[in-house]
């Protein structure tokens, strides 16, 4: 489904990736590791909001390695940032019709997402935890192949963290996913492998253990 090849990514004198390869077929991934390990510079480049200095980045076997955002994003990836990127002034249904461009879809996706009950609040009006969860939300509701889900558990309490990882074992085989998280263990049981990022270069990997 994925293809990266040789990747790397400098910004002035530092190389935040570096030779990175990966391989994946459809699936839920893991990326995992320090601060400045360059993963969500690496989700960033795969959705094109980032160009690479070097490298090679192939989707469905169809090369999108100068395409821009939004061409990548009419071909089926759509990263959600770790933070959100909503209407804040708008309905949580009016922005999941944004992204669906269906009105019954769009109430169909809140209630998926745990939002049924907010869904005639103004966004600026939801907790961490909501605004998690409607980020998330508005990139399935696109319909994309491919999730780029950076940090969905940052910045959530233990009740909204059990909330998130309900919705990713309920997102598992309908959509394929690659979810950055400083806290693999967390998606051990959703995440069918896992991948270690160290000075910007997959360290290791190992499968799901459960």
């Amino acid at each position: 489904m994925l293809r990266i090849c040789d990747l790397s990514k400098v910004y002035g004198r530092t190389i935040v990736l570096r030779g990175l390869n990966l391989d994946l077929k459809e699936g839920t991934y893991c990326l995992f590791g320090p601060n400045g390990s360059g993963k969500t510079t690496l989700l960033k480049t795969i959705a094109g909001f980032e160009k690479p200095t070097s490298g090679r980045i192939f989707f469905e076997g169809r090369e999108i390695t100068c395409y821009p955002a939004e061409k990548i994003a009419k071909m089926g990836i759509i990263m959600a940032f770790q933070i959100p990127r909503v209407f804040w002034n708008l309905s949580v249904e009016k922005n999941l019709f944004l992204a669906s461009k269906n009105k019954k879809e769009a109430r169909e996706v809140a209630n998926l997402f745990m939002l049924g009950e907010e869904i005639e609040l103004e966004v600026k009006k939801l907790s961490q935890g909501k605004l998690k969860l409607l980020q998330v939300a508005m990139a399935f509701a696109t319909k994309a192949k491919l999730l780029l889900l950076d940090e969905p558990f940052a910045g959530l309490d233990a009740e909204n963290v059990r909330a998130m990882l309900e919705i990713l074992r309920e997102l598992k085989g309908k959509r394929s996913m690659i979810i950055t998280s400083h806290r693999p263990k967390l998606l051990h049981g959703i995440a069918d492998k896992f991948f270690e990022l160290r000075g910007g270069k997959i360290a290791g990997s190992y499968e799901n253990p459960f």
